[in-house]
């Protein structure tokens, strides 16, 4: 049987960012599998991690560290340690702000590389020791996966040296597309175009915010509903500088019940970003029968297949008229809506799950043995 630890120190204990939702979901496929065991190192605790494998995973709780550089150093000499402990084969680093070393082979996933490909969206130092992190990481691990194939070619054109390792893996929608919520229709009400995830630099919401406020003259019940942390007030700040009365709820912290009933009533989800590395609520509103509208750049394209109207994230004028078109086009939803359903099928934990497998059978074959 072969023993894996999975490494996610730099994610938040009890609080399941998108990283660790996507690491969760994994672990609970490979569980499954009669040849593995797996080894759960995190700040996370046995009680706070989902029901469905806590008791099938042996758990290390650490803390998360307060310089990821410098935790980076240390875990050079804790995680063979704790690989020797627990008899582990292969370290599965589930960012890279994980392992250079332990068990008999290792393997890193890359997320994204917004540190690189948006330079303006991370200050010099982070962006210095964040690109140490990387380079140390690709040279100590055996094979690298990337979660889609626009994420790969931007890890191989900063990291030319990682070219011929990269494995793509993609995942696959983590929201239970089978939660049912009724919404409270003095939250939301009428049309609205749904945002999610947290207004940071890439996701470029200002832009949304313009292309409604460009509609109300004839839309003028549009409203935009965002899901998540906006501290800068991207959306609702655009529209005051506009002079827009375009309605915006913003909602936070929110379960996957009202998530999901919130992509039910949706207009579309509209993702307006520069980047993504793989953008999960894309699968998730095509999941659950809501129309995509999405940036024409990045990883958007590639995930949303032929389930979506996209644009370019650097004209208001074109998501407006993509908005107006699911407006005034009849049938057009309907049509976005069976494509969508289409497209998320090809996307399986169980397939994703099959490729990290293999991939760790891949790198194990060519190991040294275990010390015995």
């Amino acid at each position: 049987m072969k023993r894996i630890l999975l490494n996610m120190p730099s994610q938040f204990g009890g609080k399941p960012s998108g990283v660790a939702r996507v690491a969760f979901a994994l672990v609970e496929e490979l569980v499954r599998r009669p040849d593995l065991a797996v080894v759960l190192r995190s700040p996370w605790t046995r009680d706070a991690l989902p029901a469905a494998f806590r008791d099938a995973v042996e758990v290390v709780t650490v803390p998360r560290p307060r310089i990821m550089v410098l935790d980076v150093l240390a875990q050079l000499v804790t995680v063979p340690a704790c690989c020797r402990r627990h008899a582990i084969d292969v370290v599965l680093n589930v960012d890279p702000y994980g392992a250079g070393a332990g068990g008999r082979a290792r393997v890193v996933v890359v997320h994204d590389l917004y540190f690189r490909t948006i330079p303006e969206s991370a200050g010099p130092r982070e962006a210095f020791t964040t690109d140490w992190i990387f380079r140390l990481m690709l040279a100590r691990n055996h094979a690298v996966v990337a979660v889609s194939d626009a994420t790969r070619r931007d890890l191989e054109h900063h990291y030319p040296a990682a070219r011929g390792r990269v494995r793509v893996i993609p995942s696959a929608s983590v929201l239970d597309s089978s939660a049912l919520a009724v919404m409270d229709p003095a939250e939301v009400a009428g049309h609205y175009v749904l945002a999610v995830g947290n207004a940071t630099h890439n996701k470029n919401f200002g832009l949304l915010a313009e292309a409604v406020a460009a509609l109300g003259p004839s839309h003028p019940d549009l409203a935009v509903v965002h899901v998540g942390e906006d501290p800068a007030d991207a959306v609702a700040g655009t529209l005051r500088r506009l002079g827009a009365a375009t309605r915006v709820v913003r909602l936070s912290r929110i379960d996957d019940r009202r998530l999901a009933a919130l992509y039910r009533g949706a207009l579309c989800l509209c993702v307006p970003s520069f980047a993504e590395g793989f953008c999960l609520p894309v699968l998730e509103a095509q999941a659950l029968g809501c129309p995509v509208v999405c940036s024409d750049r990045s990883a958007t394209p590639e995930v949303a297949g032929e389930g979506a109207l996209t644009f370019d994230p650097s004209d208001a004028g074109a998501l407006a008229a993509c908005l107006r078109r699911l407006l005034d086009e009849p049938g057009l939803r309907e049509a976005l809506v069976a494509k969508g359903r289409r497209n998320e099928a090809r996307y399986t934990w169980a397939a994703t799950a099959r490729g990290y497998a293999d991939l760790l059978d891949a790198v194990l074959a060519d190991a040294p043995p275990r010390p015995r």
